[in-house]
């Protein structure tokens, strides 16, 4: 029997929910938009960052020439975002020259945008590109909430991220750690649907959005595994041998499309450079000498060795291991103790707690207790478990690595979950308890 929704869609032919459809599109817009005015005048004196204008000058390097050389600490998806919004009309890049070592490379960055260049209307340039990915990355996550939970949901977990001072700190700045957030958080939801429906456009957008997210930073690769572990116990549920042998080549080609697009990235070019040659500024063999643990550094060395990965990925990858995971010659204060080389496990947990705001974690608590008894609709569970997982994984990564010389910016992909946490008690009904929310209503 229809309903009378039903009923009217199949007179009219259209459905009647369209206006509101819009409603809550144009809130989430709004709240968007809200957030990076409000970003955008709390940063105006803003100077850049230290590694901006690496992250710039590389980027620009990279759409211009497709060389790779210059920073491979980080993937390049946010430096081709903002070397596009740069052309050479607005930014003068030099030939490049021989250069030993990160300091001499980050010297001639910051030569080219401070004394080549005009650096505040390179600033404000990078500003408004990273407004309008950080915009656009919000917008998807909201969607991918949206999608899994319900739209007041999804609008009260983008208002909760605009709100919090440290991710609107980070919307104008030319760095990774908020474009990784986003899309590692919209990756996990738009997987773990896709991995209920194994539809494929739903696997294809997922893959598209973890491709992205690898492109980010080189934390991903945690992303991409907890992917795909996700995937294969979800596959591994089915009744039917073939169900779950036709389901897990599914989650491969998930990966595997990740892995395409990551490859896009660098123009499908294993060597940095169009040149064919080892061009970095510490050369790729010795950088991966580097490495104290020798299964790590076997592991890179392999993947050099097959191509299983840009090298210029490679070398990111050696450096963070190097330094975020083996940890650096730097010393941190904390909580009356003072730590060489060595992060203790409750630093970035109390990291979090110190800087979200108090009325934000006051909304988390009581998230986490409707939570955990029971109180909220029992269709959201699954999805919250596994954001639940994907946080954890990541503050293990970090209880085991030793990257506190780089604070709150590596604990940001913890956010999104606290924000849906924080507002699951609203609303009080599942979505297929209101049909005006009902999933399919908001896709269909």
């Amino acid at each position: 029997m229809l309903s009378v929704d039903s009923e009217t869609e199949a007179r009219t032919g259209h459905t009647q929910q369209s206006p509101h459809r819009i409603l809550f599109l144009g809130l989430i817009s709004s709240i968007i938009l809200l957030g990076i005015l409000r970003s955008g005048i709390a940063t105006r004196l803003d100077s850049l960052d230290i590694d901006e204008a690496y992250h710039i000058v590389a980027g620009v390097s990279y759409v211009r020439h497709g060389d790779y050389r210059l920073n491979p600490e980080h993937p390049p998806l946010v430096k081709l975002w903002v070397g596009a919004f740069l052309p050479q009309s607005a930014f003068r890049l030099p030939p490049f020259k021989p250069m030993a070592d990160k300091v001499e490379e980050r010297r001639f960055a910051n030569n080219v945008v401070y004394l080549q260049n005009d650096p505040d209307a390179v600033q404000q340039r990078a500003r408004i590109a990273m407004f309008v990915l950080n915009g656009l990355l919000l917008f998807g996550l909201a969607l991918a909430v949206w999608r899994l939970f319900h739209p007041v949901l999804a609008i009260g977990t983008i208002a909760f991220l605009v709100i919090d001072p440290t991710v609107a700190a980070h919307m104008p700045m030319v760095l990774t750690d908020l474009p990784l957030t986003l899309l590692a958080s919209t990756a996990v939801l738009l997987s773990f649907y896709a991995f209920r429906t194994w539809r494929s456009r739903d696997l294809i957008v997922a893959a598209v959005v973890l491709g992205l997210a690898f492109g980010a930073k080189h934390s991903a690769p945690v992303v991409l595994a907890g992917t795909g572990l996700l995937g294969t116990a979800m596959a591994l549920r089915d009744k039917r041998g073939r169900d779950r042998l036709r389901h897990l080549g599914k989650v491969l080609g998930v990966l595997a499309i990740a892995w395409i697009v990551l490859w896009s990235l660098y123009r499908f070019r294993f060597n940095e450079s169009p040149a064919g040659i080892d061009l970095f500024n510490r050369p790729l063999a010795e950088k991966i000498a580097d490495v104290n643990s020798a299964p790590l550094r076997s592991t890179v060395s392999l993947m050099s060795k097959f191509h299983v990965l840009p090298r210029a990925y490679l070398w990111g990858l050696a450096d963070i291991i190097r330094a975020g995971v083996e940890g650096r010659v730097y010393s941190i204060y904390f909580w009356n103790r003072y730590y060489v080389r060595k992060t203790p496990f409750y630093f970035f947990p109390g990291l979090i707690f110190f800087k979200l705001p108090v009325g934000l974690i006051v909304l988390s608590i009581i998230g986490v207790l409707l939570v955990s008894r029971g109180r909220i609709p029992a269709d959201w569970i699954p999805g919250l478990v596994v954001m639940l997982g994907l946080s954890f994984l990541l503050l293990v990564m970090l209880a085991i690595g030793n990257s506190s010389y780089a604070g709150i910016r590596h604990a940001l992909p913890i956010f999104p979950t606290i924000a849906i946490l924080g507002l699951s008690r609203f609303p009080k009904q599942s979505s297929e308890d209101r049909p005006f929310y009902a999933s399919r209503w908001c896709w269909h």
